[in-house]
């Protein structure tokens, strides 16, 4: 491994805003799109084995976070180029390949506390004395297909 070990402070838990509809967490997800201009994951524990990838990680440009708890230490990797699917129109972001988005995709929680989510995802509440983002739900939606 070439990177150093790294702490990853804890975050302070935020909640999940209650009560939101599909189409409310689609529009505040429209007018972020911070999931898809870098994405984290976690990547397990290091062994010998996790090293060599690690390496080709580093390699191609993946940022390399190293979190040790209770003497183990596991990985986290962090795409950093946006996707080449994400489109930005009339100020809201989407995806050109919404419908056959890769698994790793659909899966992703960007809302998630620790390392692997969006610490500003608007899907969250504000933190006590935060002010609320500046979210404001769309009045109509637009398809990233025209």
């Amino acid at each position: 491994m070439s990177a150093p070990l790294v702490q990853i402070g804890r975050r302070k838990q935020r909640r999940r805003k209650q009560g939101l509809t599909k189409a409310e967490k689609s529009d505040l997800c429209r007018q972020c799109g911070k999931c898809c201009m870098a994405m984290t994951f976690d990547g397990g524990e290091v062994t010998e084995e996790s090293a060599d990838e690690i390496r080709w990680m580093e390699l191609h440009g993946m940022r390399i976070d190293y979190h040790r708890r209770r003497g183990v230490t596991s990985f986290f990797y962090t795409m950093t180029s946006p996707c080449s699917q994400l489109v930005h129109e009339d100020g809201l972001y989407g995806c050109a390949i919404y419908e056959t988005r890769p698994q790793m995709c659909r899966d992703y929680e960007g809302w998630a506390t620790g390392p692997t989510g969006v610490p500003d995802c608007l899907w969250l509440e504000p933190e006590d004395g935060e002010p609320e983002p500046n979210a404001k739900p769309q009045s109509r939606r637009r398809d990233a297909k025209n």
